[in-house]
């Protein structure tokens, strides 16, 4: 990535549309709200064998945007994945084949070195992104993620939600999302980061069309999204899936803060920072309202567990510019959490924290 400014595309890569007759609906607003989406249906329904249809329909209503076609995967270890493909001939296919040798629900007997080996051999270019889904208490551990991680022969585990979906439901809403386990310090997160690979952090709408008369929720883009950190210029399905892969990702919730610039010297968002001496963190954002807390979370070194490394306070709205010396030798990652002073959601009568959560720069100080 070159020394400019990333652009940021939002996206949404958890959605389902289980009714063909429902794709407009599901499709309503979203192209003014997002660049990029998902169609994730349960590997074990029905759904997924239409999926291929509804796709082609989608793609011709909406050919301004980027949507990929995946599935939700019922994983043999943890709880739900989603794999997402890139566009080509194949991905329709590709996912049928696997849906059927692979899913616990769908009759097969899976084991997950079996079944991400499976992904693994598929063409580079044809091969998708695996993404830990709604870690919620109970749901992924850190022993499943090893696990995952041990047999990923392939570079398919990119991330995990770092926030829970169906954000309307009140089960949901009564979650603490500071202590969330997919993005709490010293969480899901922070476990796969000490690792010292990149992973995107995601904020997922988990949308589903065909429960909206029962179960109403924010639709794609409205609240939970993901920003996916780009080239200036770029806008095409490569240019996603290189930044989902290289950890160049924000969750957000809500519209109300804007990332500038995040780097250590000259290494942003999914970099590893490498100086011998001191180095400098740089932050600029724009914050359309203010905020609660500006916090930064992670490790200095690996002895250490991760936690928050520094927290600037209260913000005021407007234009932000701060930094923060980086020790010398540090070796470990940083990652950046704000939170929003007020509890306002879209639907008023709704009101619980609001986090923009980004990836991590990772730190191998010489």
């Amino acid at each position: 990535m070159s020394s400019s400014l990333l652009h940021w595309l939002r996206g949404d890569l958890h959605t389902h549309c289980e009714d063909p007759g429902l794709a407009a609906a599901y499709l309503e607003g979203v192209g003014g709200r997002l660049d990029f989406i998902a169609l994730t249906n349960h590997a074990q329904k029905p759904a997924l064998r239409e999926q291929a249809q509804v796709v082609a329909r989608m793609r011709d209503a909406l050919p301004g945007l980027l949507l990929f076609s995946g599935l939700e995967w019922n994983t043999p270890a943890g709880g739900h994945a989603c794999l997402i493909f890139p566009p080509s001939p194949h991905e329709h296919e590709h996912a049928q084949a696997f849906a059927q040798a692979f899913d616990r629900l769908a009759g097969s007997r899976p084991a997950v070195p079996e079944a991400l080996g499976f992904l693994a051999a598929l063409p580079l270019a044809e091969r998708p992104l695996l993404f830990f889904n709604h870690p919620a208490s109970g749901q992924w551990s850190t022993r499943d993620l090893d696990l995952y991680l041990a047999a990923d022969q392939g570079g398919l585990v990119a991330g995990l939600e770092a926030l829970h979906g169906h954000q309307t439901r009140e089960p949901v809403l009564a979650l603490d999302p500071l202590s969330y386990p997919g993005a709490a310090p010293g969480g899901l997160a922070d476990h796969l980061y000490a690792r010292g690979r990149p992973f995107a952090l995601l904020a997922n709408s988990d949308f589903h069309v065909h429960k909206q008369h029962l179960k109403p929720d924010y639709a794609p883009g409205v609240f939970n999204h993901i920003r996916a950190g780009v080239a200036p210029g770029q806008r095409d399905s490569g240019a996603v899936f290189a930044a989902l892969r290289q950890g160049r990702t924000c969750a957000a919730q809500g519209h109300w803060l804007d990332l500038g610039d995040f780097r250590v010297d000259q290494a942003r968002l999914g970099d590893t920072w490498k100086n011998a001496g001191q180095g400098l963190l740089r932050l600029t954002l724009a914050a359309g309202e203010e905020l609660e807390a500006l916090d930064l979370i992670g490790q200095f070194s690996r002895t250490q567990a991760p936690a928050i490394l520094h927290s600037f306070g209260p913000q005021p709205a407007g234009a932000l510019d701060l930094s923060l010396p980086v020790p010398a030798g540090a070796r470990g990652f940083v990652r950046l959490r704000a939170v929003a002073a007020r509890r306002e959601r879209p639907w008023p009568s709704q009101r619980a924290l609001r986090l923009f959560l980004s990836s991590a720069i990772l730190l191998e100080g010489r």
